[in-house]
């Protein structure tokens, strides 16, 4: 197995760059037109300015309006139930700029900023709302084919866990945030947002629209993209003539990052990634977590604690590296040609989980002790829980169970701190799906520091190699090292001797013409 993956990866090597036609996304190089995707961060930066400020609220005290929008106005603004709509008929289509459509709530439902051809993007109705229903598509004929995202391993992984826990095993991202704007009860569910404090709902709102409805509509465009590869139509959504690429590859990466990172390597600012504070998708999370675990080590600057992180630094190289196969199989005739960059998906996929493991961890231990457990902090661990614990239920239920105690029924005394972040770890190496499960390590969650740095909760670590392993490790290596020479000894060998033999009969030609045939 490993040496297929290194006979692939020598193809890739030399595989033909694609040509630098669009706009750079925090340094992938796309094959298609994505900068109108890449505006759904400005969606996210629009919904949380539009937000309340913190009003300090205590976790389950509704006392002095505390668990009301704002502490003088109601559970749920008035105005906000205004329908908006956008005029989906003109072409460009011309976003509305009343009232009703600029609140936080309908900008999540109807969209603002990153406009298609006829039509508005949006992640409440669009990407939570729609996902249920997305399967890929012929594009001459408009008939469904291929996996669909319901289908797809890590989406169905989710629907499965919500829907066990009564919510809609399709809705549950986007009915999680409705109830969280309206402070109503979770279809499906006991969890009131009505009773847990303003603070609470505002974390939900702004990290949920992100882990909970952008991630799951990120991992459909790669198997949209997987699905257009195995179907042989690389140019499949794309509506830039002479696209090389599968569009929804890059759909994919541009959901993950947004326009605000820019076009360089390491997002915005480059390497000092976003240290400006303007970003707002998986890619900022990513960066802003490696700061509290010190896992920001891809800028090679020496500082763990600042800079571009170690886990976005491998999730791009990974989004190359899909692309580059997805480009090679266009070309290849064989009917296993679409399978490396479904393996890069399920690794890249995993990847992504490193940031919510991240939150999970810090947001347990904010929250360990009575005296500091805030409407805010619990509002963060009820996030940052909801996106990880489909996947920590798939390895371990009672780690899940412990988590979901926590961050959702809101008891903290069954399970202790201690014993539900040591259950989360042992899920580590068993973490994703397929090709993925493996590549998450203590050393990528890396252990909790404050701004110190100063170290305040260890983290697990790796099992070290035991003597036999290392034995039989470098037994092997040099097995295989002397097995390279000893074949390449023969071959030089056999070329030595025909080399000889030529030689040799030149020279009887030339001292023997007796030998030499008459002309």
């Amino acid at each position: 197995m490993r040496t297929t993956y290194i006979a692939a990866a020598l193809i890739l090597a030399f595989a033909s760059p694609v040509t630098a036609t669009y706009n750079y996304i925090a340094g992938y190089e796309p094959g298609s037109d994505v900068d109108d995707h890449n505006m759904i961060d400005l969606d996210v930066r629009d919904i949380q300015a539009g937000l309340p400020d913190n009003n300090g609220g205590v976790l389950k005290a509704c006392g002095d309006k505390l668990c009301n929008w704002d502490k003088t106005a109601g559970m749920y603004p008035a105005l906000w139930d205004t329908t908006c709509f956008h005029n989906d008929k003109d072409t460009p289509v011309v976003p509305n700029s009343t009232a009703e459509c600029q609140t936080p709530y309908a900008i999540w439902r109807k969209g603002k900023n990153s406009l298609k051809k006829s039509s508005v993007r949006s992640i409440g109705d669009g990407f939570a709302g729609a996902i249920g229903k997305k399967r890929s598509k012929h594009s001459d004929t408009g008939v469904a084919f291929g996996t669909s995202a319901s289908n797809t391993p890590f989406i169905s992984t989710m629907n499965s866990y919500w829907q066990s826990k009564g919510l809609d095993g399709e809705s549950w991202g986007k009915d999680i945030i409705e109830a969280a704007f309206k402070g109503t009860t979770i279809p499906g569910s006991s969890f009131n947002f009505g009773l847990v404090g303003m603070d609470f709902r505002k974390e939900v709102i702004q990290k949920g629209i992100v882990y909970l409805n952008v991630f799951p509509y990120v991992i459909w465009e790669m198997q949209d993209a997987i699905n257009d590869c195995i179907d042989g139509q690389l140019t499949a959504n794309d509506g830039t003539p002479g696209g090389n690429s599968v569009h929804a590859w890059d759909e994919a990466v541009a959901f993950y990052t947004g326009s605000a990172e820019g076009k360089n390597k390491g997002g915005n600012n480059g390497l000092k990634s976003c240290s400006d504070g303007k970003c707002y998708l998986q890619f900022m999370l990513a960066d802003k977590r490696c700061k509290n675990f010190g896992t920001c080590t891809a800028d090679n600057d020496g500082d763990a604690f600042s800079g571009y992180s170690k886990a976005n630094n491998e999730i791009f190289a990974l989004f190359q590296q899909g692309e580059r196969e997805i480009v090679q199989a266009a070309t290849s005739p064989s009917a296993t040609k679409c399978a490396l960059p479904l393996i890069t998906m399920e690794k890249v996929t995993t990847k992504m989980l490193v940031p919510y493991i991240q939150g999970v961890m810090r947001y347990l231990y904010k929250t360990k002790d009575q005296g500091g457990r805030s409407a805010k902090q619990v509002g963060e661990l009820f996030a940052f829980a909801s996106a990880a614990l489909p996947f920590i239920n798939a390895v371990d239920p009672t780690a899940a169970t412990m988590l979901y105690k926590r961050a959702w029924d809101l008891d903290f005394d069954t399970y202790t701190y201690e014993e539900t972040k040591k259950a989360i770890e042992a899920t580590y190496p068993k973490l994703g799906h397929g090709e993925g499960i493996g590549t998450i390590t203590c050393a990528d969650i890396g252990h909790l520091y404050d701004s110190g740095p100063t170290l305040i909760a260890e983290g697990c670590y790796d099992p070290v190699p035991s003597k036999d392993e290392e034995d039989n490790s470098l037994a092997i290596a040099l097995g295989v090292t002397f097995g390279v020479l000893a074949l390449i000894a023969i071959a030089f060998a056999i070329w030595a001797a025909k080399k000889e033999r030529k030689t040799r009969l030149m020279y009887e030609n030339i001292l023997r013409p007796d030998k030499v045939p008459a002309v």
